[in-house]
């Protein structure tokens, strides 16, 4: 037996002291380099990390061609979790050799770890197009990423196309579970369940995915037991259960559980966002903005060359704010960049596309462009998320950046004799809160019998509605911008919506509006709205979880008083 297939072999049986020993006995000039990444390895298993470390980078260092060591360090930074060391050697592996698959899979995974999520796609494609004994888990974590950035019917695909590779994978199954429940695509939801509970029913995937499935069903009681008894293995438990709790009224429940939940020492940004979240809307302000930097579509840290801005002197210098998250979010915060431009005369506001023309252009020292104008020449950038904690003291009484005169011209008459209503009851299928803050059609009924004129603002008809919405005589308008839907709210009585974009458009031009929320609101309606309320804007609470019948009758009843 030769001196290192002796030491391989005792570090493979767990010998590890006998394998260290063997190590300084056979250890000279040619093997230096082996036996500094056997020690490290040893090391490594046995969780001394500072010891394996050091071993592997000398390792290196006596043989810069010798790969074993740069692996194990990255090894060694993913069982740290530390993710920026865990990229610097995932990107030498990839120097050595851009076609390996397997490199090109871990630095996928470092990328994704560091939250560059594009970089991390293009290189789990590269793992993919290799062929490698990585491309199951590389489809998978594409996937998972789509999913992350709400482009569910994309993330399928790559799902789809690991389902081909092993028909029984439960990791692959319990993602097309979750994701058709996340897009409420109930028949394949029910055809994936019963895949994913005949496969392995006890895995802490599955069990998640039924919670959500039974919710979904309304056996909301059922649902809760499994969150019950399994949320101090997951904090994802933990998190639905409470979120649970408090849509359906059981408030105190909820916050008992909430208290204990902030004992919980973890780095998870799902954590950290969701008790941002909680804390704004409860009103603790400091640690609600502190954690709200934690919302994933923050991580993404886009326009890296651009300085992050967090409160230093700009008087002399450029800033660009750019929204991150929602339409809603950037008609409602928008007017945070009034007290911004009171500290630099170059403020650029980046917009998407299909909002750019609802903003005025002639604000002092404000450039609104949209997107396909952007370039990265600028001192400092912000997203409007968090520039709020800059100013949410602030009392802003109106925001005089949303543009109040359309040049678009009504193409139909609208009947001044009666009640004009624009209505919008469901927002964007992958949005936030769905589906508890959008409302099934046929729950409003009662209200459609009134002899008042409705109009459809919304663009999107959710599958559940379409039978509804042709039995009705709501006239859809849903197919016009929203810089042309400025107009049409200016021409009708009355906005009523659920917490959209509309409502956020509607409020923000001082039109009477009527607000839908569900038991269990955003955080921006808590604590938040009371410091910021809009003037024209009138609140109807769900008071019964998943139930829409105290909000019907109070619309009706308010609406008769109205004709």
């Amino acid at each position: 037996m030769s001196d290192l297939k002796e030491i391989a072999d005792n570090i493979i049986n767990k010998n590890f002291d006998q394998a260290l020993k063997l190590c300084d006995i056979y250890q000279n000039d040619n093997n230096k380099y082996i036996i500094l990444n056997f020690k490290g390895a040893i090391y490594l298993s046995q969780n001394n990390f500072e010891s394996a470390e050091i071993n592997f980078l000398n390792s290196f260092k006596e043989n810069d061609k010798f790969i074993d060591p740069l692996n194990n360090l990255f090894q060694l930074y993913f069982k740290k979790k530390d993710f920026k060391k865990l990229l610097l050697y995932a990107k030498k592996l990839i120097d050595i050799d851009s076609s390996n698959p397997s490199y090109n899979y871990k630095l996928g995974y470092a990328l994704e770890q560091n939250n560059k999520i594009e970089e991390s796609i293009k290189y789990y494609k590269n793992c993919i197009n290799f062929n490698g004994r990585d491309k199951l888990k590389a489809l998978n974590n594409i996937g998972v990423l789509y999913s992350k950035l709400n482009k569910e019917n994309i993330a399928n695909q790559y799902y789809l196309d690991a389902l081909k590779i092993d028909q029984n994978n439960t990791v692959t199954i319990n993602n097309l579970l979750s994701n058709y429940l996340e897009l409420r695509d109930e028949k394949n939801s029910d055809i994936f369940y019963e895949k994913a509970k005949n496969i392995d029913q006890n895995t802490i995937h599955f069990l998640f995915n039924k919670a959500e499935y039974l919710i979904q069903k309304n056996q909301v009681n059922d649902a809760i037991k499994i969150l019950e008894s399994n949320k101090n293995k997951d904090f994802k438990f933990f998190k639905k259960l409470i979120r649970i709790y408090f849509l359906i009224g059981e408030k105190d429940k909820a916050q008992n559980l909430l208290n204990e939940f902030k004992k919980i020492e973890s780095n998870d940004p799902e954590y950290l966002q969701f008790l941002g979240m909680r804390s704004l809307f409860q009103g603790n302000f400091e640690i609600g903005w502190k954690y709200y930097e934690y919302r994933y579509s923050k991580l993404r840290n886009i326009f890296n060359s651009i300085a992050e801005w967090k409160g230093e002197n700009i008087s002399q210098k450029t800033i660009v704010v750019y929204n991150e998250q929602g339409l809603g979010d950037s008609i409602q915060f928008s007017k945070f960049l009034i007290p911004l431009l009171k500290l630099t005369k170059n403020v650029t506001f980046l917009v998407q596309k299909n909002i750019f023309n609802i903003f005025k252009k002639d604000i002092p020292n404000l450039k609104i462009i949209s997107e396909e104008n952007f370039q990265e020449k600028f001192d400092f950038k912000i997203s409007l998320g968090s520039l709020l904690k800059f100013f949410y003291k602030e009392k802003i009484d109106e925001n005089f950046l949303i543009n109040n005169r359309s040049s678009f011209e009504l193409p139909f008459n609208i009947n001044k004799d009666k009640l004009n209503v624009g209505i919008a009851w469901s927002g964007s299928f992958n949005g936030p809160n769905e589906p508890y803050r959008s409302i099934p059609l046929e729950t409003l009924s009662k209200i459609f019998s009134l002899d008042v004129n409705f109009y459809c603002l919304q663009n999107e008809i959710w599958e559940r509605d379409l039978v509804q919405f042709k039995k009705t005589k709501i006239k859809n308008l849903g197919n016009y911008s929203l810089s042309d839907m400025v107009a049409i709210i200016q021409n009708l009585d009355l906005i009523i919506s659920s917490d959209t974009s509309i409502l956020h458009l509607s409020a923000s031009l001082n039109k009477e509006t009527w607000g839908l929320l569900n038991s269990y609101p955003d955080w921006r309606w808590g604590a938040f709205s009371k410091l910021h309320p809009y003037k024209t804007l009138k609140i109807f609470h769900q008071r019964t979880f998943n139930k829409w019948d105290d909000v019907e009758l109070e619309i009706y009843e308010n609406l008769k008083k109205r004709k």
